[in-house]
């Protein structure tokens, strides 16, 4: 390409970039023809109008907030409120609702968002050990054996975790009923319409899936190490998938946005969305759905009626990030077997004390008087052991890396 060309496309470029920054001002420039405001409902039908003869400052005032639909409830309206002197054009306003957090229903039989990432997380880790299992020399059947398995003994594990820390909601009304409550029946009885594994912890889950993988791998004569760091990429991918089922939920998130002091809120609602939106450029569907009635939960977890911190966002783009660097690091000839499990260990327990900061909601016990985050604690341990596996894999296992293996990039 000659360098009159690249003048050329140069020009074109920054001269675009002027007229998009010019017509983007077209909103602030005052109009004196007449124009209309119109407010709709969900479906698009008239709510109200309002027209303005486009001298001087229209007067408008939103309609009664619409009703919600179903299990999801209305927000705002397209246009906040403190905007409205700003219109000065045509405009139709739309209410904004929370998200459903089911996906479909089937006689009367919910399928949440919140069961199906959590599903595809572990489909899709299921598919990329697969894929690793010719590479590093893992029979293809003994991974799908172990998964037929370790997976659901795993999600127990996870259950128990979360059941140990939040045993006042399940104990009540005599063994059985408590019992029931533990393994998913909310309502103390066989109802299975009221059945499903509302609580689950991670950590529980993949303390478990270790052991269990400890005790198949030596009755298989697998090379444990290999099979840990499939694991362990396997296990940040689908930790990535399954928080967005904690977004549907509108769970699992952060204090309120911009913090609060004696009782009130730093910034208002429409402050906290802009903050949300344009300074941490968060997609806008994720934002609206980041506005939590208060005591949705509980009072203790959600003290107003606004926008939270969407924690679970910045967990799975953490985990995504962990993950491309694991698929770098498992190229490199001299990463060791292990090490990715290592890598996991002390990346997630990072993350996940960086997320507990902001957490509202966090599993706590109590010991020598104090009361201390069980998700801080466990992550901390596992950045040390992260660190001290990695040691002894570096003395003990000399050779053992990924040099012995096709494909290895560098």
């Amino acid at each position: 390409m000659t360098m009159k060309k690249i003048r050329i496309i140069i020009y074109v470029i920054f001269f675009g970039v002027i007229l998009l920054n010019l017509s983007g001002c077209q909103n602030n420039i005052e109009n004196d023809e007449p124009y209309k405001v119109t407010f709709v409902d969900y479906e698009g039908n008239v709510l109200k109008e309002i027209n303005c003869d486009g001298v001087g400052e229209c007067d408008i005032t939103p309609p009664q907030s619409p009703e919600d639909i179903g299990q999801r409830y209305f927000t705002r309206w397209s246009v906040f409120e403190s905007d409205f002197d700003e219109i000065n054009k045509d405009t139709v306003i739309k209410p904004i609702y929370t998200l459903d957090n089911r996906l479909v229903t089937i006689f009367g039989r919910s399928i949440y968002f919140y069961s199906f990432f959590i599903m595809t997380g572990i489909f899709v880790a299921l598919g990329l050990g697969l894929r690793e299992t010719k590479r590093t020399g893992v029979k293809k059947d003994d991974l799908i054996d172990g998964f037929l398995w370790i997976v659901p003994i795993s999600i127990i594990g996870a259950r128990l975790w979360y059941v140990i820390f939040e045993l006042d909601q399940f104990v009540g009304g005599g063994f059985f009923p408590s019992l029931l409550r533990m393994i998913g029946f909310s309502s103390g009885t066989l109802d299975f319409s009221t059945f499903g594994l509302s609580g689950l912890a991670i950590h529980g889950a993949f303390v478990t899936a270790l052991i269990c993988t400890y005790f198949y791998t030596r009755k298989r004569k697998i090379d444990i190490y290999k099979v840990f760091d499939i694991i362990a990429v396997g296990f940040i991918i689908a930790q990535a998938f399954g928080r967005w089922g904690n977004f549907f939920n509108q769970e699992a998130h952060g204090g309120i946005v911009g913090g609060a002091v004696n009782g009130t809120m730093n910034l208002s609602v429409d402050q906290q969305f802009n903050y949300l939106r344009y300074t941490l450029h968060i997609p806008e569907f994720i934002v609206n759905n980041m506005y939590i009635q208060e005591g949705l939960h509980s009072y203790a977890v959600e003290p107003f009626t606004g926008y939270y911190h969407p924690t679970f966002f910045y967990e799975s783009t953490l985990n995504i990030l962990g993950f491309v660097v694991m698929l770098v690091l498992r190229r490199y000839k001299k990463i060791h077997f292990g090490e990715l499990l290592a890598f996991y260990l002390v990346w997630y327990g990072g993350v996940r004390i960086f997320i507990e900061t902001m957490r509202t909601d966090p599993l706590v016990f109590e010991i020598f008087g104090m009361t201390l985050k069980s998700a801080i604690v466990t992550s901390t341990l596992m950045i040390l052991a992260g660190i001290g596996l990695s040691v002894y894999i570096r003395i003990r296992r000399k050779g053992m890396d990924y040099s012995t293996v096709d494909g290895s990039w560098f």
